[in-house]
């Protein structure tokens, strides 16, 4: 099968335009049709329906474009190894990752890595711990930085940092001034929490659970911003790693309490891979540079 034709498959797919497809890959309309005629004879079955809003996927098209795209992100990677080899320090780098990397130190470690290697792009998506696993083994990431990892067999784990859980308030909440508190003592307070795919809420949901704690939750989300703005106010307060209100610790606008409860759990932040699948080069420095700035500069 032709690598040409797929990835004028890909493009029209996606635009779902022949006319849109042919302007992002600069090629003509002509060219493109031709390559999904010749798909459509090779396969024996059409790919698409021709319609006058556009072009829409067949069901035969909708199981060739999910194997595709998975090819499509292999080459890719393959570009990057080629081209770190010229020492061209090309490439592209997937990242899924928790939402407080990147408030507090993604940021620094891509313009640190861009001022290196300005040749590399990097793809950055915010996600939950269980929607950064499934990217992995689907190969939509390369590189995932979470939270409380799980452990499985097709998952490498790079331990980076650990953290505690603390309770988190407005500086005139009942509960300010504490440093430290049973969860027992949260009790009839509102909490706000993440949804459930996040790490984070799966170990509040274990840690409650063998405590007997049943927590008075009236808003889930998958926004820590909202959570953290939530928890300044009234006698709202949240549960997060200390190092995910650090920001706001400092600025005064939220008060926090360790929880004695999460002592012997602490939270620990992983760069997970795929075990079956070598990193690029570009994702090998990514890595370095993340667990050396964390090391470095994590308070």
């Amino acid at each position: 099968m032709d690598f040409t034709a797929l990835r004028y498959f890909s493009a029209t797919a996606s635009a779902r335009s022949i006319r849109a497809a042919s302007e992002t890959l600069h090629v003509s309309p002509s060219a493109i049709s031709r390559q999904i005629a010749k798909l459509e004879h090779e396969l024996r079955a059409p790919i698409f329906d021709r319609r006058a809003q556009g072009m829409k996927l067949t069901a035969a098209g909708e199981i060739l474009l999910t194997k595709i795209d998975g090819v499509m992100r292999e080459f890719a990677r393959v570009k990057s190894h080629i081209a770190a080899l010229q020492n061209l320090q090309a490439g592209n780098v997937d990242v899924y990752c928790f939402q407080t990397a990147i408030e507090s130190f993604v940021a620094p470690v891509l313009n640190r890595f861009h001022a290196q290697y300005p040749d590399v792009t990097f793809n950055v998506r915010m996600s939950s711990t269980d929607e950064a696993i499934e990217a992995l083994v689907a190969g939509k990431a390369e590189i995932g930085l979470v939270l409380n990892a799980p452990v499985r067999d097709n998952i490498t784990r790079l331990e980076v940092f650990r953290d505690r859980m603390v309770a988190a308030f407005s500086p005139k909440h009942p509960l300010a001034g504490r440093k430290a508190l049973s969860v027992h003592e949260l009790k009839g307070f509102p909490l706000a929490l993440t949804e459930p795919s996040f790490g984070l809420r799966q170990q509040l949901d274990r840690v409650f659970a063998s405590h007997g704690f049943e927590p008075t939750c009236f808003c889930v989300t998958n926004s820590l911003a909202l959570i953290k703005e939530v928890a300044s106010m009234g006698n709202n307060c949240t549960l997060l790693p200390r190092f995910a209100v650090g920001h706001e610790l400092a600025a005064g606008s939220i008060a926090a309490a360790a929880v004695r409860e999460f002592a012997g759990d602490p939270l620990v932040f992983c760069i997970c891979s795929l075990s079956d699948r070598s990193l690029s080069p570009a994702a090998k420095v990514f890595l370095e540079i993340v667990v050396d700035y964390c090391r470095r500069y994590r308070p």
